[in-house]
């Protein structure tokens, strides 16, 4: 027995010799000074094996992947092996809470906008509980995508799975406000509709009706327009001109007490009452 320890010491000494004598060498030898946490995504299966099959732990293996990232040197191809890693940790646990938080900070402010709203959708679905994945999602299709529809439906997911009754009330209060900038004013109008129904308070409510309101007589303004450009030939500059040329009856009353213009597209728009544009409006 004492023999085979001190074979034992002898051998791990000799190793430890070697190994000091091959320090300096390998010491020598250039290294790359770029990232090289992200230069490397494993297929999922073997991330599972090297995890002892245990997927949770490969989830947050690539998670602490992404968190060491040393973001400063990587460049485009780094944050697309970035943007897999952290889909593969989005599939092997949904629910990967760090995942989810450094997928939105980072990775569509780096071009990769696609695998950033992957992970946020599998978050979404696994964290009922959670309102800030679909928030994210809902940013990410308003700011990268510039999909402000698509946005404020992700923040009427984000108000359901809020549990706090404030948050509640300002993530549809700003879903209201990105599907009234969209281009398809009939979707707009149905989805105030929509949440004004949905919301159990009642002033918030008559906000939403009011703003579909607004938001119908500027329908009524753009078609309006469209029968101007038809006829005329060219865009009229005020809704005046409108009622003027036998295409309005009567001009829309604002409920918020705004008054509606035309800008030098064709475009119709409420200015807001109180304001220099609104005062300036309301004098012509």
């Amino acid at each position: 027995m004492f023999a085979s320890r001190c074979a034992g010491i002898t051998f791990a000494l000799a190793c430890l010799a070697g190994f000091a004598a091959t320090l300096p060498a390998l010491y020598a030898r250039p290294r790359l000074a770029v990232a090289v946490e992200m230069q490397v995504a494993l297929p999922r299966f073997v991330q599972v094996l090297m995890a002892a099959g245990d997927r949770y732990l490969a989830a947050n293996l690539a998670g602490f992947r992404a968190l060491v990232a040393s973001t400063e040197n990587m460049g485009p191809e780094n944050y697309r092996i970035q943007g897999i890693v952290q889909s593969d940790a989005a599939w092997l646990n949904p629910a990967h809470e760090d995942n989810y938080y450094i997928a939105s900070a980072i990775l569509p402010w780096n071009g990769e906008v696609a695998a950033a709203q992957n992970v946020l959708r599998a978050a979404t679905a696994a964290r009922p509980f959670d309102w800030q994945p679909p928030f994210y999602l809902g940013f990410n299709a308003l700011h990268f995508e510039k999909r402000p529809a698509e946005g404020a439906q992700w923040l009427r997911v984000a108000a359901a799975h809020s549990s706090d009754e404030m948050t509640t009330i300002q993530l549809q209060q700003m879903a209201a406000s990105w599907v009234a900038t969209g281009e398809d004013l009939e979707f707009a109008i149905r989805m105030h509709r929509a949440m004004a129904r949905d919301t159990q308070h009642k002033a918030f409510a008559a906000f939403l009706e009011k703003r579909a309101e607004r938001l119908e007589n500027l329908l009524v303004l753009e078609r309006a327009v469209e029968r101007y450009r038809q006829r005329q030939g060219s865009v009229p500059q005020s809704p005046q001109q409108l009622l003027a040329a036998g295409i309005l009856p009567a001009l829309p009353r604002d409920p918020f007490g705004g008054t509606y213009v035309i800008d030098a597209n064709g475009r119709s728009q409420a200015i807001e009452p109180g304001t220099p544009a609104g005062r300036a409006a309301a004098t012509k």
